[in-house]
């Protein structure tokens, strides 16, 4: 077979499903950025990816550009290896990576190196905004390098709590429309743009898959 019939084959046959979800950042009634949340996986579902962008900009006293972003690839539903970041005006304010090694993780958290043993992580900050949790399930965090627990505080409405503040989150057909992030600083409220309710809306969307 010809070398580029060849490279065609292989990529057809290592094509990769996908869905995005899009969302709009608010500070009160004003936008401030957004937030990409995309889920990929191989054709036969055994490896899937997620990636977190989030940019926003608001002013404390000083005009601050926040970037976040989040890789985590799951095989047969366990985290195998991880990354991710937040930038304040482009200096880095966290940096973290996590790698599954045997029947323990190592975890890089801004250069300081930790062992979790014994653990099968399933659940995580990127894996929620697909799919709606359970109450009092725990999901991992890389950016706090520890576990956190959602608890249902109403029908379908999940509130977490850490040592930042809190996040809510609200779900439609297991897909996570709005976020509410309290801080310090104020409140920031993350809306699930209109063209994203299609994957909400589909019955036979990847994540039923």
């Amino acid at each position: 077979m010809k070398p580029f019939l060849t490279a065609l084959l292989w990529l057809s046959l290592s094509s990769v499903f996908g869905q995005t979800l899009y969302y709009q950042v608010y500070k009160g009634k004003k936008s401030i950025g957004q937030m990409t949340i995309e889920r990929s996986q191989n054709m036969a579902g055994s490896v899937v990816s997620y990636d977190i962008s989030t940019e926003v900009r608001y002013r404390v006293i000083l005009e601050l550009l926040v970037n976040y972003s989040l890789n985590e690839v799951f095989e047969n539903g366990i985290l195998t290896k991880g990354q991710g970041s937040s930038t304040i005006n482009g200096s880095i304010q966290n940096a973290y990576e996590i790698q599954r090694n045997g029947n323990s993780y190592e975890l890089v958290l801004n250069n300081t190196h930790s062992v979790i043993d014994d653990h099968v992580i399933t659940l995580s900050a990127t894996t929620i905004y697909f799919n709606e949790p359970k109450n009092n399930q725990r999901l991992f965090s890389q950016h706090f390098g520890r576990y956190l627990k959602l608890e249902e505080v109403s029908a379908h409405y999940y509130r977490l709590l850490s040592s930042a503040g809190e996040n809510f989150y609200r779900y439609v057909n297991g897909i996570c429309t709005e976020i509410t992030v309290i801080r310090d600083f104020g409140t920031l409220n993350f809306n699930l743009k209109p063209e994203s309710y299609v994957i909400v809306n589909t019955p036979d969307s990847l994540r039923n898959k």
